[in-house]
C-alpha cells in the first residue's frame, strides 16, 4: 500500500501543472469553415466532372512557396472539399503544363519534394498538435500519415483505408479522395464536429506550394504542416463510427540458419518450416476511444533496420518500424530530447536486434474533452533464453486552457515470469507562455526489484526543463537543464547516458529575404556541458556555431563547428585493433552537408566532416543518391567512409556502409523491393526483398526474402558460414 501512495503521490505532479497552466492566455481561434454537405452523389474516378462539385465554393489559396503572400487564383489549383454522412471528399484540379506534371512513382506511401501531390491535413482531435496526412498524386498513389508534435514530427509508417482517384489531362491534372469517417476518430457532438484543415498543392517542377490556410514561414521548413496553424472547420450532420476491423493473417515457410557442429570445429546449417497464424482486431468502443488487441503479432513483412557505424561509447537507437506501434505513437511520446524516452516501443518483441515471439496484447486510445489516454500491453513468450514477460504503458495527458499546452503523467511496468519486476513513472508539461514561448518539463523515476532504490531516490530520477521559442524568422532559442541520477534506468524506455548534469543549448537568428535566390537563412551558436553529478567535474563540452541555408530552388546546405572536450574515466573500443583509453581530450570537429534541389528526379545529399577525435583524427564522408528514372522504378545509393587514426599510438580504424534500395512499382497495388546492405565495421552483408500484392487497403500480399552474410568468413576459427541466416516468407492479411 506503501509503493501505490508513492505512486499516487507522484502522479499528482501532473494536476499541479494545471495549477501553472491557468496563468496562460487562451489561444485565439480562427473563424471556423462550415465544410458543405452533398446533396448528390459523387463518383470516385478523379475526374471531378460531378455537378455536386460546381456548387462547392474553391479553398482560398495562398503562395507558401516560394515566395509568401500572393494569392492563388482558380486558373491555377482549385481544392474543395465536402462530405455526406459516412465520408469526407476532397477534389482538386490542378491547372499546369502536361510536360511539367510530375508524378515519380506508383508507390503507396512515398512522399517527399520530388513528388506533385495535393494534400490535406486534418487536426482531427482539435487539439492543435497531432494531425492526419492524406495526398494523392498524379498518378493515382497514395501517402497517409501521422503528424505530431504541431508538425515537427512525421510517421509515414501509419496506415488507415481509404481511397483515391487521379487523372492526367491536357491542361493539368486532377484528383478526388474518399475518406470513411471509420477510418479517423473525432469528437462528435450532437452531430457537430470540430477539427483543423490544412489544404495544399505542392507542384515539383518549381517547388511551389498553394496553401490554405494563409500559414506564413515564420516556423522554419515545416510551417506549412503546422498543426497550430489550421483553420477550424465544422461538420454538421456527422456522427462518430464505430469501427470492427479484424485481420487475421497466414504466414508460413523456411527458415536456415548456421549452427556450430561439436566439437565446434565447423558449421552446419539447420532448416525449419515456419507455419503461423495471427489476429489483429480494431474495435471502436466508444466514440472516443479505439481498441487494438492481437494475438501472436508477427512483422516478418518489415524492412531490416538501416545498418549504423558507432563512434560513440553510447548505445545506437533505433526507431521503431512496425506498424502496430506506430498508429497513435503520439500519445505513448514521453521524450527527454534527442532519442531519450521513458517509453521506446522498441524494448517490446526485440532483444539485442532479434526478434521476441509476441503472445499477444492490447492497445486502448482514449480522447475525448481534452483528455488523452493510452494504454498498451504485450506478452512476450519465452525466446533466446528470456523470460516470459509482461510490458505494458499507461499514458494520461491533458490539454490545458491554451490549445498549446498540456500536462501529463507516464507509468510502465516490466514484469516476467520469475517475478522480476521494473517501473517507470513519469509527470510531464508543456506550457505555451506568451507567443512562441514554451516552458517543457519532464520528471520520471525508475525502481526494479533487482536494485535497491525507491520511488523518492534521487539517484533514480531524471528532470529536464526547457525554455524554447519555437520560431525561425528572427531570434529564437533553446536553453535546457537536465539532470540524470546513476541508478536512472528506464527499462522500457531509451537513455544514451547516465549520472549527469547538463546545462546548454542554442541562440538562433533567423532571415527570410525579399528579392533573393535564397530562401531563407539561419545562423545558431550552440553549446552544452555535461558535469559528473559525483563530484561536478567536466564529463564533456561542445560549443561553436552553425549556419542552415535554402535556396528558392529548394536545396539547402548546413555547416556546423564545434570545440569538444571529452573527459574518460573508462576507454571505449571501436574495434579490436582500435581504441580510446582514459584521459582528457580536447579537439575542433566540422560537418558541412548539401542537399541538391529536392523536386528532381535525382536528388544527392553530400555530406563530409571530420577534425579531431579524441587524441587522433578523424574523417567522415557519405553521399546518398536517389533517383527516379520512371514512374515505376526508383533507386537508392548510399555510401558512407570513416577513417580514423591515432597516429602517437599507430593504431586505426576504418569502415565502410554501403546501402542499395530498388524499387519497381509497377502500379499501385504491385509493388517488388531489395534492399542490400554491408557494413565493414560488423564484418556483414544483409540482404531483404519484398513482393507485394496490395489489391485494397488493409489486404496483402507479401512474399519476403531475409539473408544474413559474413563477409570475413576467417575472422574467427573455426571460419564462418558464408550465409548466416537465410529465410523465405510468405504472408498473407486480409481484412474484414
Amino acid at each position: 500500500m506503501n509503493q501505490i501512495n508513492k505512486i499516487a503521490g507522484f502522479f499528482s505532479i501532473a494536476l499541479c501543472f494545471n495549477f501553472i497552466a491557468s496563468t496562460v492566455l487562451s489561444a485565439q481561434s480562427s473563424t471556423p469553415y462550415v465544410i458543405p454537405k452533398l446533396n448528390d452523389p459523387i463518383t470516385l474516378d478523379g475526374k471531378v466532372d460531378e455537378p455536386a462539385w460546381d456548387n462547392i465554393e474553391p479553398l482560398p489559396l495562398t503562395l507558401h512557396w516560394p515566395s509568401f503572400g500572393e494569392s492563388v487564383s482558380l486558373d491555377k489549383t482549385k481544392i474543395r472539399i465536402a462530405h455526406d454522412d459516412e465520408y469526407l471528399y476532397v477534389s482538386c484540379v490542378c491547372y499546369e503544363d502536361p510536360e511539367n506534371v510530375v508524378a515519380a512513382t506508383n508507390k503507396r506511401d512515398e512522399m517527399n519534394l520530388s513528388i506533385s501531390n495535393v494534400s490535406i491535413i486534418l487536426d482531427t482531435f482539435h487539439d492543435s498538435e497531432n494531425a492526419l496526412w492524406f495526398a494523392v498524386t498524379p498518378t493515382g498513389s497514395r501517402a497517409d500519415a501521422a503528424i505530431s508534435n504541431d508538425g515537427n514530427s512525421t510517421s509515414m509508417a501509419w496506415d488507415t483505408i481509404w481511397e483515391a482517384e487521379s487523372v492526367i489531362t491536357d491542361f493539368g491534372w486532377t484528383a478526388e479522395m474518399r475518406i470513411p469517417f471509420s477510418s479517423i476518430r473525432f469528437e462528435s457532438r450532437d452531430g457537430r464536429v470540430k477539427m483543423g484543415l490544412i489544404a495544399f498543392r505542392y507542384k515539383t517542377h518549381n517547388s511551389t506550394l498553394h496553401l490554405y490556410p494563409a500559414i506564413p514561414p515564420d516556423w522554419g521548413f515545416n510551417s506549412w504542416r503546422k498543426v497550430s496553424q489550421a483553420n477550424d472547420i465544422e461538420l454538421h450532420g456527422v456522427e462518430n463510427r464505430m469501427p470492427v476491423f479484424i485481420t487475421p493473417y497466414l504466414l508460413g515457410g523456411a527458415q536456415r540458419s548456421a549452427i556450430q557442429n561439436t566439437p565446434g570445429d565447423s558449421f552446419s546449417h539447420d532448416t525449419e518450416l515456419t507455419y503461423e497464424a495471427g489476429l489483429d482486431v480494431k474495435l471502436g468502443i466508444t466514440n472516443n476511444s479505439t481498441l487494438d488487441l492481437t494475438v501472436n503479432t508477427d512483422f516478418a513483412q518489415v524492412e531490416a533496420d538501416d545498418q549504423q557505424v558507432n563512434l560513440t561509447r553510447f548505445s545506437l537507437f533505433f526507431p521503431e518500424r512496425r506498424q502496430f506501434f506506430l498508429e497513435r505513437a503520439s500519445v505513448f511520446n514521453f521524450s527527454f530530447g534527442g532519442s531519450d524516452r521513458l517509453f521506446h516501443s522498441r524494448r517490446i518483441g526485440l532483444h539485442e536486434g532479434q526478434p521476441v515471439r509476441i503472445l499477444g496484447g492490447a492497445r486502448m486510445i482514449t480522447r475525448s474533452g481534452g483528455w488523452d489516454l493510452g494504454l498498451m500491453s504485450m506478452q512476450t513468450a519465452r525466446d533466446h533464453g528470456l523470460y516470459s514477460k509482461n510490458q505494458s504503458a499507461f499514458r494520461v495527458r491533458k490539454q490545458l486552457f491554451n490549445p498549446q499546452s498540456y500536462t501529463g503523467g507516464m507509468l510502465t511496468s516490466r514484469i516476467d515470469e520469475n517475478g522480476n519486476v521494473d517501473l517507470s513513472i513519469g509527470a510531464d508539461g508543456i506550457f505555451n507562455i506568451w507567443r512562441d514561448d514554451f516552458l517543457n518539463i519532464n520528471v520520471a523515476q525508475t525502481t526494479s526489484s533487482d536494485l535497491n532504490s525507491t520511488l523518492t531516490d534521487t539517484e533514480t530520477l531524471r528532470l529536464r526543463t526547457v525554455w524554447e521559442r519555437r520560431r525561425f524568422e528572427g531570434l529564437s532559442y533553446i536553453f535546457s537543464f537536465n539532470y540524470s541520477g546513476g541508478l536512472y534506468e528506464p527499462v522500457m524506455g531509451f537513455q544514451l547516458r547516465n549520472d549527469y548534469k547538463q546545462i546548454g543549448r542554442r541562440i538562433s537568428w533567423g532571415w527570410l529575404p525579399d528579392n533573393s535566390s535564397l530562401r531563407n537563412i539561419q545562423v545558431s551558436m550552440n553549446g552544452s556541458v555535461f558535469l559528473r553529478n559525483a563530484d561536478g567535474s567536466l564529463e564533456t563540452s561542445e560549443f561553436g556555431p552553425s549556419a542552415e541555408l535554402t535556396w528558392r530552388r529548394d536545396d539547402f546546405l548546413t555547416a556546423e563547428l564545434l570545440l569538444i572536450t571529452e573527459d574518460l574515466l573508462l576507454p571505449f573500443q571501436l574495434s579490436d585493433d582500435a581504441e580510446v583509453p582514459i584521459g582528457r581530450y580536447r579537439f575542433p570537429e566540422a560537418e558541412i552537408s548539401y542537399h541538391t534541389p529536392r523536386g528532381r528526379p535525382l536528388r544527392t545529399i553530400f555530406t563530409a566532416g571530420g577534425g579531431g577525435f579524441f587524441d587522433g583524427t578523424r574523417f567522415t564522408g557519405s553521399v546518398s543518391n536517389t533517383w527516379d528514372p520512371s514512374r515505376v522504378v526508383n533507386l537508392n545509393l548510399f555510401y558512407q567512409y570513416n577513417r580514423i587514426d591515432f597516429d602517437d599510438r599507430e593504431q586505426s580504424f576504418e569502415a565502410h556502409i554501403a546501402r542499395f534500395r530498388t524499387e519497381f512499382t509497377f502500379n499501385t497495388r504491385l509493388t517488388l523491393s531489395s534492399f542490400i546492405q554491408y557494413n565493414s565495421a560488423g564484418e556483414i552483408g544483409v540482404l531483404n526483398a519484398r513482393f507485394r500484392y496490395n489489391p485494397r487497403d488493409g489486404n496483402n500480399f507479401y512474399i519476403v526474402f531475409n539473408e544474413s552474410v559474413n563477409t570475413d568468413r576467417n575472422r574467427i576459427t573455426p571460419a564462418l558460414p558464408r550465409s548466416d541466416q537465410r529465410a523465405v516468407l510468405l504472408k498473407f492479411d486480409y481484412t474484414f
